[in-house]
């Protein structure tokens, strides 16, 4: 070393190197994932993730979670639901939007909806289906779907979008079937949980969930349902890690009668998802499924329409579940049906009730000049709207 007297000068000291700022995501490839899944998983450790790493996991839900454009709802026709995620930054709190449908009835049904659509996309139809069978009627939204896009980003607009996960959907379900239960005050052994195409995931896992809970449910209705995500390409016997929405794992634990409807020509989730998820379906909770000849995967609310099976099959359930004969499930139905009627009801016997004013009526049901009307629910272009 040279003494610092032989210079004219003294060396100037080394600026010390800056520390790397800490990166609160342990693994950068939470980035990619939806933010709930990222607060799963800082939350829970890294023992929540599935075989195949998280990236894997988040690239696989962009693959089968497909937001469509949104159809937005009057103001008047929604609420928000609370949503939370807890862990990461701190609480992080969201809302999800969501109807109901108060038909005065005893039985209500909580509807989870399939991919590509939203709960605006079918709220006509639902609408005039729940008039027509005399049901309450709520259906809510996914984290990251139609309306709940974008509400999260406004709040926290350091953090990334949330985009929907198969724990987010969960999360969803519970949300709303506490407000039914919490807020409306509805008996659970009042609601019946129905999933079309990929909302038979949530609804499966709220029918498990209850069933290992000691919560009793009026039914469970599944509307061209899955197996599980991997074996609607791959025929396994076994359900691998990573997979989504196993809900051959699941329905085998449900304690509610089990109705299934699937169309035999399903070239999306094929007909044998349907007759597999029957088989395991504990034998006391098995209804005699509906297998629906010429119906692909989006068109079964159409041909049953047509043919008009659609409305005699899910009364009979209804009746069934409530211990009641049809005939019986129909006159009850009549008591809280009149005020919620349409002004010209020209339904035929079998897709509604008579009218209470006129239950002894013979000749008015049966009048030529009643046909289905384009307001009714069985006509084929109310699924579309």
């Amino acid at each position: 070393q040279l003494s610092s007297a032989l210079l004219p000068f003294s060396l100037p000291k080394p600026k010390p190197k800056p520390k790397p700022k800490p990166n609160p995501d342990p693994n950068p490839a939470l980035r990619h994932a939806s933010d709930g899944e990222a607060a799963w998983g800082r939350e829970r450790g890294p023992g929540v993730w599935r075989a195949g790493g998280v990236a894997m996991g988040a690239v696989l839900s962009t693959v089968v979670f497909q937001p469509p454009p949104p159809v937005y709802l009057s103001r008047h026709r929604i609420f928000w639901l609370s949503r939370h995620y807890h862990g990461g930054y701190d609480d992080i709190g969201y809302e999800i939007p969501a109807y109901f449908l108060d038909r005065g009835s005893n039985l209500t049904i909580l509807f989870s909806h399939g991919n590509a659509e939203d709960i605006g996309y079918s709220f006509s139809w639902f609408s005039e289906l729940s008039q027509a069978l005399g049901v309450n009627f709520m259906a809510y939204e996914y984290t990251g779907y139609g309306m709940a896009r974008g509400r999260f980003a406004m709040r926290r607009p350091d953090l990334p979008r949330l985009e929907p996960s198969e724990e987010a959907v969960y999360g969803d379900v519970e949300a709303a079937f506490r407000w039914l239960t919490e807020v409306k005050g509805i008996p659970s052994e009042q609601i019946i949980l129905y999933g079309r195409s990929l909302g038979s995931g949530p609804s499966c896992y709220m029918a498990q969930k209850c069933a290992r809970e000691g919560v009793k449910l009026a039914g469970l209705i599944l509307q061209s349902p899955l197996l599980s995500i991997y074996r609607v390409t791959f025929d396994f016997r076994f359900t691998l890690p990573g997979d989504f929405f196993a809900n051959i794992d699941r329905i085998g634990e449900v304690e509610a009668p089990v109705f299934i409807i699937h169309g035999v020509d399903d070239p999306i989730v094929p007909f044998w998802h349907g007759q597999a998820l029957l088989r395991a379906v504990s034998e006391p909770y098995r209804v005699k499924p509906m297998w629906v000849r010429g119906a692909g995967h989006n068109n079964i609310e159409v041909l049953l329409s047509l043919d008009r099976r659609l409305m005699p099959a899910l009364r009979e359930f209804f009746a069934k579940i409530r211990g009641m004969t049809l005939a019986e499930w129909l006159e009850e139905s009549r008591n809280y049906l009149g005020e919620f009627r349409t002004p010209v009801d020209s339904r035929t016997p079998a897709d509604s009730p008579a009218s209470p004013a006129s239950p002894a009526s013979p000749a008015s049901p049966a009048s030529p000049a009643s046909p289905a009307s384009p307001a009714s629910p069985a006509s084929p272009a109310s699924p579309a709207s």
